[in-house]
């Protein structure tokens, strides 16, 4: 059933559609009336974040958004502010000043969290299936890391750590063994696994889309093995049920029994995917 309003929008086109002028003068007016077509991206996706510093002296990332409110988030990089493209500089300051506390000890607590498993330094450690490894850095003609269960020897030509050198090492073992992992899973418990991928995603160990594929993180190489055994089971469920209901956990304990301790386990870890 058509609304009065849309009744009423029909009815002036309508008229003015009658009114407009017939054979070259229509050429005419299309031509003269003709405006460009409004672009449908979101010009906030590409809009880069800025830099800032907030009148109380709290460094920040801003990123324009779509959204109706101001938000904080807190990483082991700094704050992070997500404001609506319309709030002016004065309110986010505000908002900052009004939760500085909290926000520097939230940046406290989130940085000690991630020494405590990763000091990505020379003389530091790397955490690798659970376990803290020393970082072996030495010079050398080629760049190469040696990551086994007892040491991490970087290799540097400048003999200076190379972060994406290390996390390249990371992939690669990833590579081998996590889709593995997860096929002989889903064969064992017969679920309909179509592809398995690894991701470097910042906020998630793992997805699964709704035509079977799985998207592991990487970085489940660096949890205990039954920790990362857990998150694989846990995308695996969702093969079956694409929810977090009753059953899909049910799912979730059949492949891992001890999937409540494990799922508390694992928040512990997450400052990793912040690397």
């Amino acid at each position: 059933m058509k609304s009065r309003d849309s009744a009423a929008d029909e009815g002036s086109s309508q008229t003015m559609a009658a009114r407009k002028p017939r054979g070259l003068l229509q050429a005419v007016f299309d031509v003269l009336s003709w405006s460009p077509p409004r672009a449908t991206t979101d010009v906030s996706k590409r809009t880069p974040p800025t830099e800032r510093v907030s009148a109380s002296g709290v460094p920040y990332q801003l990123i324009r958004c779509r959204r109706s409110s101001i938000g904080l988030v807190v990483s082991t990089k700094g704050l992070v502010i997500r404001a609506p493209k319309w709030s002016p500089i004065y309110e986010i300051d505000a908002a900052i000043a009004e939760r500085k506390t909290w926000i520097e000890d939230a940046l406290v607590r989130q940085r000690d969290k991630l020494s405590a498993l990763t000091e990505l330094r020379e003389g530091g450690h790397i955490l690798f299936r659970g376990k803290k490894l020393a970082i072996d850095l030495r010079q050398g003609l080629f760049d190469h890391v040696d990551l086994s269960e007892r040491a991490c020897v970087m290799t540097t030509q400048s003999g200076a750590l190379d972060h994406s050198l290390l996390d390249r090492a990371l992939f690669q073992v990833a590579t081998d063994e996590l889709p593995a992992l997860a096929a002989s899973m889903a064969a064992a418990a017969n679920l309909p696994l179509n592809g398995i991928k690894l991701s470097k995603a910042r906020t998630m160990w793992g997805s699964c889309t709704a035509d079977g594929r799985v998207r592991l993180n990487f970085r489940l190489i660096q949890l205990p093995p039954a920790l990362c055994f857990h998150v694989v089971a846990h995308e695996l469920a969702h093969l079956v049920e694409f929810n977090h209901s009753r059953r899909f956990w049910a799912i979730v304990r059949q492949l891992d029994p001890e999937s409540a301790k494990h799922r508390r386990a694992v928040n512990r870890y997450s400052v990793l995917l912040e690397l």
